[in-house]
């Protein structure tokens, strides 16, 4: 099944670190998510493979997260039936 990915911002702050975290918000098939990710991690699949490398990267992260983040399945009510009855 084919997702649906939106990346709303990737943001990190310059010089927090050697190798700063990327904070990535978004949404994967409508379901919100913040997920982060090394900034060494997107440059390295940038340079080997440009921004479809970095999709391939990033999108098994941001699915992982959509799924955790999923509300449970909707589940019908526990009904004890009326009348009379022994055990």
């Amino acid at each position: 099944m084919a997702h649906i990915y939106t990346v709303t911002s990737a943001t990190y702050i310059p010089g927090s670190s050697s190798d700063p975290l990327v904070t990535i918000v978004g949404q994967v098939d409508g379901i919100d998510i913040v997920v982060t990710i090394w900034l060494s991690a997107i440059q390295q699949a940038n340079l080997l493979g440009g921004i479809a490398a970095v999709k391939n990267l990033v999108a098994p992260i941001m699915l992982a997260q959509a799924q955790a983040n999923q509300p449970p399945a909707p589940q019908q009510p526990v009904q004890l039936p009326t009348g009379t009855f022994t055990q």
